[in-house]
């Protein structure tokens, strides 16, 4: 299973999208190869209708023959329907992890919001009671000005 580094935000975006190349790659490769296969069976299954639409006309054609291309035309089938297994296999492992990434992203992303929020509350906590703090240090200090005005006065 492919693990992608953490970056600042979440996963690195560059990685990832190098990661989905590479899946990309594999899934139309996989897909090419089974078509190829597919175009072959067909071909096989051609030739047979072909020979046993002649099979009247040509003497020279024996059973073992046929029983050989059937045997070929369902062993190519038999590795296309693999393969083919094998690439929904892999695809719909790939999409899992993709999704278990997702989730996880997801989550991380919901954790911050969470820890900025409630960091963000204690700042402006902190904040209004500085407020408070400095305005009754000042009034405190406007009334110490006022009473020594008073004692000057007097």
């Amino acid at each position: 299973m492919k693990r992608f580094n953490i970056v600042e935000n979440g996963y690195d975006i560059n990685e990832v999208n190098r990661f989905i190349d590479i899946v990309i790659r594999r899934l139309e490769k996989l897909n090419n190869e089974n078509n190829e296969y597919y175009q072959k069976v067909n071909e096989l299954t051609e030739k047979i209708e072909e020979l046993n639409n002649n099979k009247p006309q040509q003497n020279d054609i024996n059973n073992s023959s046929i029983d050989s291309l059937n045997k070929a035309i369902l062993a190519v089938q038999e590795t296309a329907d693999r393969m083919k297994s094998v690439a929904k296999e892999e695809s719909r492992m790939i999409i899992e992890d993709a999704k278990r990434n997702a989730n996880s992203i997801v989550h991380e992303a919901l954790v911050k919001a969470e820890k900025t929020e409630i960091e963000t509350a204690m700042l402006k906590k902190n904040i209004n009671i500085y407020k408070s703090r400095m305005k009754s240090m000042l009034t405190s200090q406007l009334e110490m000005i006022d009473d020594m005005d008073k004692d000057d006065i007097e």
